[in-house]
């Protein structure tokens, strides 16, 4: 390699000097004397951009909800759907689609996001800038909101435009509470589920492994109005049942008041308590042992040896005595 391709920074223990050292400096200075709303506002926008750029947080996000939406309305009769009298299954299925929304782009995508950012390093890396760990937090679950609002809305759109479903502007308000208490509840416990897995590759496969059946069972997909009541009280106790119920009854005409109980509600107080609880005292910002252990043993590669024998006298090299 040639020095005079070498920075002159890399030469001096790579260490800046001159004009990049003041710019840095300067860049640091001006990132620390910043506001930490505005460190949030900005690493919000940045976790939208990244979303928006990413073809599986777009797939998760609106395009499996929706084509989910299309098929159970177009192949699914109100009677084989089991709905109670006078319901139509659209108007059950539009905001419990919704709620599906919810748990994609506020759970699945936390979970894959966080992992994947622990494991490359960029938390670690973010731990030595001046961004907060609170701003941090604010900035990812500020992008988890703009994106849930949007794709629940166009979820609720293509309901009520194609399959005749009728929006209760009296539980308009009630809808939006609901969906804010969903968009806390499932972000945080997305926080603390990426605690427990290890590496990136199966963030994916535990995140859908534990939705799904929570999805199931928490009418999500079909009513269980039929259902065992020993499945409804288990489903009652998981956060997914209190929510995509309470987002159900906000379509229906005779809903006049908050649609959530009470044991809904403190069922979802309890899983955002123990979320808090696993994210302060486990959250890890820096990889797991196995990628940093191939981090520091890859730089100590040891060189094939060489097929002739060589020996050192007095700090000089000899060559190897000969057979004659």
């Amino acid at each position: 390699m040639r020095n005079d391709r070498i920075p002159r920074d890399a030469l001096q223990g790579n260490r800046l000097s001159g004009p990049r050292a003041g710019r840095c400096r300067k860049g640091s200075a001006d990132a620390a004397s910043k506001p930490g709303a505005v460190l949030a506002l900005g690493q919000a926008r940045l976790q939208i951009l990244l979303l928006v750029r990413s073809p599986l947080a777009f797939l998760l996000a609106l395009v499996i909800p929706v084509f989910i939406l299309l098929c159970l309305n177009l192949l699914t009769p109100d009677t084989v759907a089991a709905m109670p009298p006078g319901v139509h299954y659209a108007q059950f299925l539009t905001p419990a689609i919704g709620a599906f929304c919810l748990l994609n782009t506020c759970y699945v995508n936390t979970v894959t996001g966080v992992v994947l950012a622990r494991e490359e390093g960029i938390l670690k890396r973010l731990r030595g800038t001046p961004l907060p760990a609170w701003a941090y937090f604010a900035g990812r679950f500020g992008a988890v909101v703009v994106t849930s609002v949007a794709a629940a809305g166009i979820i609720t759109g293509l309901g009520v435009l194609m399959f005749d479903a009728t929006m209760v502007w009296g539980a308009f308000g009630y809808l939006l509470a609901t969906m804010g208490l969903g968009v806390i509840t499932f972000f945080l416990l997305g926080l603390a589920v990426s605690v427990l897995v290890p590496k990136s590759d199966t963030a994916l496969p535990v995140a859908y492994g534990t939705l799904l059946p929570l999805a199931f069972i928490s009418d999500v997909f079909f009513s269980s109005v039929h259902a065992p009541d020993w499945l409804h009280d288990l489903a009652s106790f998981l956060p997914v049942a209190p929510v995509a119920r309470a987002m159900e009854a906000c379509f229906e005409p005779a809903t006049t008041s908050w649609p959530m109980p009470a044991t809904g509600l403190l069922s979802l107080l309890g899983w955002n308590a123990v979320a808090l609880v696993l994210i302060a005292t486990a959250f890890r910002w820096e990889p797991g042992p196995a990628r940093r252990t191939r981090h520091r043993s890859a730089p100590n590669r040891r060189t094939r040896p060489s097929s002739r024998p060589s020996f050192r006298r007095h700090g000089r090299e000899a060559k190897a005595p000969s057979d004659d």
